[in-house]
């Protein structure tokens, strides 16, 4: 059965720009792109390694226009992971 909240963070990546080809889900300036490969995907443990990529990511974005948008992209998917994770759960 598939978690609501993957669902839920997909259709938030949509809206922020991103894009679903081939089951994965790539982002609005093509530096990555991902798909859920297990069932007991954690969406938690997802954010907070995102969250050290992008805040990794951000020392590096006046440095090199390749690292600012994937600083970008990596923001873009921690909002939405945001969004979905502090949402409360509805069955």
């Amino acid at each position: 059965m598939q978690d609501v909240r993957w669902l839920r963070l997909k259709d938030r990546l949509l809206d922020r720009g991103w894009t679903s080809r081939d089951e994965a889900l790539h982002a609005p300036h093509d530096t990555m792109w991902f798909s859920r490969s297990s069932d007991a995907a954690n969406l938690a443990t997802f954010r907070e390694k995102m969250k050290m990529a992008a805040k990794a990511s951000a020392a590096y974005v006046d440095v090199d226009t390749d690292h600012a948008a994937l600083h970008l992209d990596l923001v873009s998917l921690v909002d939405a992971l945001d969004d979905v994770l502090d949402e409360p759960l509805k069955n």
